[in-house]
């Protein structure tokens, strides 16, 4: 029997106790003179005397201890567990680290009596996890979720700078609507409605959303083949949903501030300043659509707003607001630069005379007068299933494949597509090789691919040959090019995306394929001997005008 010093719990100052089972507690009491239980086969009572009660668990449960002694009658509520809480968290601690599962968090409720597991689980991870939680599932509560993999947005962009302005190029006049006109070769048509005008900068930074937006790309490009202007960036930004982006296309100058020290003497500070074409992108997916928010400044030193060694900048801003369908292209312009320069020859000293120097200086102008605009196209994509196309193989030393024609007189175009298997499938690669599969060596732990997927992947680079066509503006430009794309496509044929892996270089040769192949869905279903559930194939698409004669 324990003394009244020795007694571990004061019933005075606790209403709830927590008791392993086949363990015993005792509980101090001030002079017992009655005790009671609700449930002795969860909890019972030990032993009793005037100063303190010991109680024994049975069996895991909850129930009331009652208790009268000389401060009146008290209520206690007595939990059994199978374990002590801290042993079995430290427990599952150990095993999560073992197993470099960072993202589960662990918290004892000693009411609940078990461990409470929440967080994302990564679906790499997923069997590892219920291989640890399994031997505790009496002892814990799992409120981990498989994790969610978030949506990206690819965005595509080209900023292009033009030698004269757009309107003068293109043969754009930016008004509520009307028809384009333009030297013959750089002919065409289209209808734009435009914000009512208030005089504000956007006025003067306008966006257009084309129906034929294609073509003034295409015409874009056009003249940057000539030599009318210049890309200066074709950045591809890649981004989650919701999440910022920047890019800059510029540099950075050096600026000296001089400071006075604590001593009374100067210090020179020098910081950089950057200057030039800078982009801030928020892209957010909102029910299938992508929501931008655009921010734009351009900004160049300004030599003559100079004072002494100090540096001005002139810069110009817009930001914009955008809701685009997947894969739409917007069009933005009117950022316009006026470049002027001069020449002063003079005679020494003569020339600077008040005045007089006039007399000695010859001031000439090189170069003509000279407007650069910008203009800048933006496209959008929405990616989806990242943790899958991460799991592709590449390919090493992949041979030539051969020509497949298409079905049209018209187009010439080489069609050809390599497996590449995600993680739930065999891990083999397959190329197409003279219409014949040929197996490729990848590592020791690839497995052959089966017959069977090897004509299944065929069939898939025959309806998409018979089916692709050539851009009618390229053929115009003679542009040539190949884009390749990488296909998800489920046991039942099913399409479950698209994207363009490596761009062709032209706008319109990506969307034209990236359009046929999601036209061309659904395929037919694997093989049935095949246990594959989806499967990765990429394809490259190229465009070439030699194979046939346009003219």
């Amino acid at each position: 029997m324990f003394s009244a010093e020795a007694a571990g719990i004061d019933s005075l100052k606790t209403t709830e106790i927590n008791i392993v089972k086949g363990e015993v507690e005792a509980i101090r009491v001030y002079g017992l003179t009655r005790v009671s239980v609700t449930d002795p086969a969860i909890a019972d009572i030990a032993n009793t005397d005037e100063n303190e009660i010991l109680v024994v668990g049975k069996a895991p449960g909850g129930g009331m201890l009652f208790v009268w002694d000389e401060h009146g009658k008290r209520a206690l509520m007595i939990n059994v567990f199978n374990q002590k809480l801290d042993l079995i968290q430290s427990r599952l601690e150990q095993l999560f680290k073992a197993a470099q599962i960072e993202e589960i968090n662990l918290e004892a409720n000693e009411h609940e009596g078990k461990i409470v597991l929440s967080g994302d689980i990564p679906t790499h991870k997923r069997g590892q996890y219920d291989q640890v939680i399994e031997p505790f599932n009496q002892d814990i509560i799992n409120l981990v979720k498989d994790e969610e993999i978030e949506d990206m947005v690819q965005v595509d962009m080209q900023v292009t700078e033009l030698n004269t302005t757009l309107s003068k190029n293109l043969g754009i006049e930016w008004s509520s609507q009307g028809t384009g006109t333009g030297s013959p070769s750089l002919l065409f048509n289209y209808r734009e409605e435009l914000p009512d005008q208030d005089g504000s900068i956007g006025d003067w930074f306008k966006l257009g959303n084309f129906t034929r937006a294609n073509a003034i790309q295409a015409t874009v490009n056009a003249l940057v083949e000539e030599g009318k202007a210049r890309i200066l960036s074709k950045p591809k930004l890649v981004v989650i949903s919701g999440e910022e982006a920047r890019f800059l296309v510029g540099g950075e100058i050096p600026i000296t501030t001089t400071s006075t020290t604590a001593s009374g003497g100067l210090q020179e500070n020098v910081s950089y300043k950057q200057f030039g074409i800078g982009m801030t992108i928020t892209p957010t997916i909102k029910k299938g659509k992508v929501d931008v928010l655009l921010n734009v400044e351009v900004s160049d030193v300004d030599a003559s707003n100079t004072v002494g060694n100090d540096v001005a900048f002139s810069t110009r801003t817009a930001n914009t607001h955008l809701l685009l369908n997947d894969g739409q292209m917007i069009i933005l312009a009117g950022l316009i630069k006026h470049n002027e320069s001069e020449i002063v020859s003079k005679v020494p000293f003569l020339g600077s005379v008040p005045f007089l120097g006039v007399l000695f200086r010859n001031k000439s102008s090189p170069v003509p007068e000279q407007d650069q605009e910008l203009v800048i196209s933006l496209t959008p994509h929405i990616l989806k299933d990242q943790e899958a196309t991460s799991t592709q193989l590449t390919p090493s030393d992949t041979p030539p494949v051969e020509t497949t024609e298409t079905s049209s007189p018209e187009v010439a175009t080489e069609v050809a597509s390599t497996i590449e298997p995600i993680k739930e499938a065999q891990e083999y690669n397959t190329v197409l090789l003279r219409n014949e599969p040929i197996l490729e060596k990848v590592s020791q732990q690839s497995l052959e691919a089966p017959q069977e997927m090897n004509d299944y992947v065929y069939t898939i680079q025959q309806k998409i040959s018979h089916a692709i066509t050539y851009p009618p503006e390229a053929i115009e430009y003679g542009w040539e090019g190949t884009v390749k794309l990488g296909l998800l496509i489920l046991k039942d044929g099913t399409l479950a995306f698209a994207i363009v892996k490596e761009s062709s270089g032209y706008e319109v040769f990506d969307e034209y394929a990236l359009n046929t192949v999601k036209n061309s869905a659904p395929y037919t279903g694997f093989p049935s001997s095949s246990e594959l559930q989806e499967l990765n194939i990429t394809i490259p698409i190229v465009y070439s005008l030699q194979r046939n004669n346009f003219n």
